[in-house]
């Protein structure tokens, strides 16, 4: 009977995964150039790797150790990454290797068949989150129209969009849904008592940590379930002296459950225990917050906004029950300042801030309750507010899919100019890169400084593809990575002279076998008036497993021969040797 009560949001999901499917077949798999064979990619490709490692090419400890996130050991290879999302991806991947196998294609992981099954895995996932927020929101006595827009807001008005559609092998769209599940289960723990809520809850949260193992921080949620802490701890006292049996057998499901990934580690290197982050980890005493949230290089409220009206449920909240309110707040601020403790506060090569979707239920309970309050003219001023921020993530979104929106590096200027631009002649015109400093106890000092072309040279690059360049010939030392600064001055001789001139980094052996190279646009954005000398600066991380004698490599490649000057070429390199 309560469901039928709730129909429009129930619709609400049906409509969203039928839009979504339209916007998968018209934008992944009907793309002109390359399409859905851009869907592994990133992190992605590790998340995914154990279902490759495993069923195609059947080398689970033994695998390549070119890409990145191969790790080698003494006793064999393992991943960066945990096994949770080839775990729930597992029965579409199946479905895949029967499809290729049956219908002529190629059984590789990659093929067809595979990639446009990963595709139904995104969305799958994606509506199961929704699914449970809805459940939840019921259980919390929300409306079912509040409730059916902040449904639709959470998937059309966020990046969840863009993991759940282009990006689904990454696993953020995984843990929403695990996450959302985790709020309802742990809820009805709180207020029913029922032992399969114990069971499903702890499973759960061993899948949540299998998947991310950060996001084990959800816990922290739970005394949100009771009307003070009082009654919490009663709460809590209570299931201890009556579900016993229940929670042993919860606490049993909970260890099997994440000792896949022991299981996993032991079949690949033959330990149970691994720690793959070595090259990863958290500035507790100096966090990144406001740059995490404000700043123009992936900033959370800068490019999902609608999350920023959001918080405005704590109003509500607040009047409701300060209690309630206090322990939102504490998790929000706690998460906020966890994520951004992260060395790469950013998290690179995505869409806003990453491991935020996972936990979009949260933000559904803030928005329903903020939705659920408003009236009068307030209501309608806020709603068009909500809506006006979910078209602008539409287009953020789709900026982002046609390369518009580059991944990492941007800020305020390369932000303005491509503000609202979809038109396709502004697709890769943003340039320069502005890597974060790698993780490190302590920062090295830079082993090698080159500033040959001084102030006052003003090499002309007119009618020269490679005008100018720098070249260790010779490094002295095998690192897993290494860090480089440049800066160069540069005047056009008119009007965009150097639209088409590149800067570009390489790493190769003697052989000239390439390590890693990296090329970008010398200008940030396109030039809008002439013409004056501009500082630019890039900085870059390169790995690639640097051997012995390797050289580096840093020039212009001025490849349409274009009429410009450079000056005050300066290259800093550093080495971030993880392994040392």
């Amino acid at each position: 009977m309560q469901d039928q009560q709730n129909i429009l949001s129930k619709y609400s999901i049906l409509l969203t995964g039928l839009i979504s499917f339209v916007l998968i077949y018209f934008f992944i798999w009907r793309t002109d150039a390359i399409g859905y064979k851009t869907l592994i990619d990133g992190d992605g490709r590790d998340y995914y790797s154990y279902l490759m490692s495993i069923f195609i090419d059947k080398n689970l400890g033994h695998q390549d150790l070119t890409p990145w996130y191969v790790i080698q050991t003494p006793t064999g290879t393992i991943n960066v990454h945990t096994a949770g999302v080839s775990i729930l991806l597992l029965p579409f991947f199946l479905v895949g290797y029967v499809w290729a196998s049956w219908f002529g294609y190629d059984v590789n992981g990659v093929s067809e068949p595979f990639q446009k099954m990963i595709s139904f895995g995104g969305l799958f996932y994606a509506l199961i989150g929704l699914y449970f927020i809805r459940k939840l929101l019921i259980k919390l006595n929300i409306k079912d129209l509040a409730i059916a827009i902040t449904l639709v807001l959470i998937f059309f008005g966020t990046h969840l969009l863009n993991y759940s559609l282009n990006e689904p092998v990454m696993s953020h769209v995984y843990s929403f849904a695990l996450i959302s599940a985790f709020l309802y289960y742990s809820y009805q723990v709180f207020n029913s008592g029922e032992r399969k809520y114990f069971l499903l809850m702890a499973v759960t949260l061993g899948l949540i940590i299998l998947v991310r193992p950060i996001n084990g921080i959800v816990l922290g949620i739970i005394p949100i379930w009771s009307n003070s802490f009082r009654e919490f701890l009663q709460k809590t006292g209570s299931i201890f002296k009556t579900q016993t049996k229940s929670m042993i057998l919860a606490g049993s499901l909970f260890m099997t459950t994440i000792f896949i990934q022991a299981f996993i580690w032991l079949a690949q290197n033959g330990k149970v225990m691994q720690w793959s982050y070595k090259d990863n980890g958290l500035y507790f005493f100096s966090p990144n917050t406001f740059k995490m949230l404000f700043g123009f290089n992936a900033g959370f409220f800068i490019y999902t906004p609608l999350c920023l009206l959001l918080m405005f449920g704590l109003v509500p909240l607040f009047k409701e029950n300060s209690y309630k309110f206090l322990i939102m707040t504490f998790f929000l601020l706690f998460m906020f300042y966890l994520f951004s403790c992260s060395w790469a506060y950013t998290y690179f090569d995505g869409l806003s801030i990453r491991p935020m979707v996972d936990f979009f239920g949260v933000f559904a309970i803030l928005g329903a309750k903020l939705i659920s309050s408003l009236q009068g003219k307030l209501k309608t001023v806020s709603i068009s507010a909500l809506g006006l921020f979910m078209v602008l993530n539409l287009i953020t979104c789709y900026q982002y899919k046609a390369g518009i929106l580059p991944p990492a590096n941007m800020n305020y200027q390369k932000y303005k100019y491509i503000f609202l631009k979809t038109d396709k002649k502004y697709v890769g015109v943003l340039g320069g890169c502005n890597d974060l400093l790698p993780y490190a106890k302590t920062h090295p000092e830079k082993f090698q400084y080159f500033n040959s072309l001084v102030a006052g040279s003003n090499l002309d690059c007119t009618n020269n593809e490679y005008p100018f360049g720098y070249e260790l010939k010779n490094i002295t030392f095998a690192t897993s990575k290494i860090y480089v600064k440049a800066t160069i001055k540069r005047k056009e001789l008119k009007l965009n002279s150097s639209s088409g001139a590149f800067i570009v980094f390489n790493t190769e052996s003697p052989e000239k076998v390439i390590r890693n190279m990296q090329i970008f646009k010398l200008n940030d954005v396109p030039s809008e008036k002439c013409c004056e000398w501009q500082t630019w600066e890039y900085n870059v991380t390169m790995d690639g497993r640097i051997q012995i004698g390797d050289r580096l490599q840093v020039f212009i490649w001025n490849k349409e021969k274009q009429p410009f000057l450079i000056d005050d070429f300066k290259v800093e390199v550093y080495n971030y040797n993880y392994n040392e």
